[in-house]
């Protein structure tokens, strides 16, 4: 009987097994080929895309989107060469060339990877930069809610004469490492390395004086999917700062709305539009 088939009714051979074992491999190298030429190609970058943001929800669902095509790929390239090595046993050709042919087969699979991944990186490459540039990096369909909260702390003894432009530019830098830092404490607590949080972040900063009072004005863009306008002043022995942040990648407006209301409330004066 041919070692290729199976025995009687009894089961399959130790050496069956093997021979079972050992094509599995086979064509897992196949499916592993596969993936090496989507990821050298650029092509899962182009059906990917970049993350939509860095909270933990988004990286969460781009994390299993590329585990989800590692796996189909890896998964597409052992049916694949399954099919191709059914195709080679029942084509007419001699048995000397069917095992030549499958001898060389795991070699051009990953030489086929190589060529093809050099062949098309380009084109991937320049179809992802003419979709970047086509479409925003990140879309919001829904404008989401202004959530603004107000808290304070001691001014450490300092007035609002001490609020110069060293001043500001200290203010900003503390507001953005610490948003940075609330960042990778929650990317702690979902399970990730902290370390892997650095999102793109812009922040300008400016004063603002409405009715007698001297206030720091922060704005931050983060990753294009959130903002943040951060508002400080001092009041007595006490520094306030009104924060107004938006889930989505739209202007919050200061003096009006929910930002506007805050600053009202804390600091008693608006600016009418």
């Amino acid at each position: 009987m041919d070692k290729w088939t199976e025995g009687e009714a009894t089961g399959p051979t130790k050496k069956e097994e093997k021979v079972s074992r050992w094509w599995m491999l086979y064509h897992f190298w196949g499916g592993i080929c596969l993936k090496a030429y989507v990821d050298v190609s650029g092509l899962s970058q182009y059906v990917l895309g970049n993350p939509s943001g860095s909270d933990p929800s988004s990286a969460s669902s781009y994390a299993g989107s590329v585990a989800m095509l590692a796996v189909g790929t890896v998964v597409l390239g052992y049916v694949l060469s399954k099919s191709l090595i059914k195709a080679i046993d029942g084509g007419n050709m001699t048995n000397k060339v069917k095992i030549i042919l499958k001898s060389i087969l795991p070699v051009a699979y990953f030489a086929g990877a190589v060529v093809l991944a050099m062949a098309t990186a380009p084109l991937f490459a320049a179809s992802q930069d003419v979709k970047e540039i086509s479409t925003p990096s990140y879309q919001q369909s829904e404008i989401k809610p202004v959530q603004a909260y107000t808290t304070s702390q001691s001014s450490e003894g300092i007035t609002e004469g001490d609020l110069g432009q060293n001043g500001l530019a200290n203010l900003e830098s503390w507001i953005v490492e610490t948003m940075l830092q609330k960042g990778r404490n929650k990317y702690a607590e979902m399970g990730y390395n902290p370390n892997d949080f650095n999102p793109k972040l812009s922040a300008n900063s400016v004063y603002v004086t409405a009715g007698g009072k001297k206030m720091a004005i922060i704005k931050i863009n983060m990753d294009n999917s959130m903002r943040s306008v951060t508002i400080l002043g001092i009041k007595g022995p006490e520094l306030y700062r009104v924060s107004c942040i938006r889930s989505s990648n739209h202007d919050i407006p200061v003096w009006s709305g929910e930002c506007g209301d805050e600053i009202r409330k804390t600091f008693g004066v608006s600016i009418q539009p």
